[in-house]
């Protein structure tokens, strides 16, 4: 499921969220969430995860979320422990960056 929210004509952002189906992970939700710089701090992001969180909760069996964000990245990071994620691991130097550079990638579940 993709959510888009449209601001005066303007996508200002969108999230998704994907549900697997095998037998052992049918409880595990994937989500992802973008925002537009301009649309910050304006509450959207909880909205959408919100709305996200209820389409888990009402789809049988979806017992956690999960998500991953990169090393640096604190404003996605405060939003994410606000909606209730916690880091439960970390992939060394698994993003390249345009500089060249490394950096870590971080998972977090929710529990639902």
């Amino acid at each position: 499921m993709m959510i888009a929210c449209i601001v005066d004509g303007k996508i200002a952002g969108n999230c998704q969220i994907a549900f697997r189906t095998g037998m052992k992970d049918c409880h595990r939700a994937s989500v992802a969430i973008a925002l537009l710089q301009d649309y910050w701090n304006l509450g959207i992001g909880t909205r959408m995860f919100e709305e996200l969180f209820r389409a888990a909760r009402a789809r049988d069996g979806v017992r956690q979320i999960e998500l991953d964000f990169i090393e640096g990245n604190s404003r996605a990071r405060g939003l994410y422990e606000k909606m209730g994620f916690r880091i439960t691991g970390v992939k060394p130097d698994a993003i390249r960056m345009r500089d060249g550079t490394y950096v870590n990638e971080y998972m977090m579940i929710k529990r639902l």
